[in-house]
């Protein structure tokens, strides 16, 4: 048995079987295969070595231009290149997949950056001396009626 995404030279391919109206997908990588599944494929094997996912029966064509569609982009975004037959692209789901994956993406980076340390105000150590300590931020000019004690 051999898998198509190795014949293509691709970490995975997505396409439909000849002479068949089942959709199939390959890949080696365990990563590859969760992400399949959460696009609803179903995974099938035949141990120790082959796994494979097929979209369920009684999908429109319509659905599973959908949920191929999906598949690739996700396994794209994760790093895998991907082989998607043409007969399975959806431009309608391509489109909706790629704005979650980049609004993804930019929760993920704003996540990051507040919780960077340095991003984080570091408060500063209680002062021994008599005279309290004013903290100012740094964008915040000082006031124009400041006035000295001696």
């Amino acid at each position: 048995m051999s898998f198509r995404h190795e014949a293509s030279g691709t970490d995975a391919a997505i396409y439909r079987k000849p002479l068949s109206s089942e959709v199939i997908a390959d890949a080696t990588d365990p990563r590859a295969h969760r992400v399949l599944r959460e696009c609803g494929f179903i995974e099938n094997s035949v141990p120790p070595l082959y796994v494979w996912h097929e979209l369920p029966d009684g999908l429109s064509v319509e659905e599973e231009r959908s949920r191929s569609t999906r598949a690739a982009v996700l396994l794209r975004a994760a790093g895998f290149g991907v082989e998607l037959d043409p007969s399975l692209f959806s431009e309608a789901a391509y489109e909706a997949v790629l704005t979650e994956v980049r609004t993804s993406r930019a929760d993920r980076s704003a996540a990051a950056t507040a919780t960077s340390p340095a991003a984080t105000a570091r408060v500063p150590a209680a002062s021994t001396s008599a005279t309290p300590v004013a903290v100012r931020p740094s964008s915040a000019a000082p006031s124009a009626s400041v006035s000295r004690r001696r």
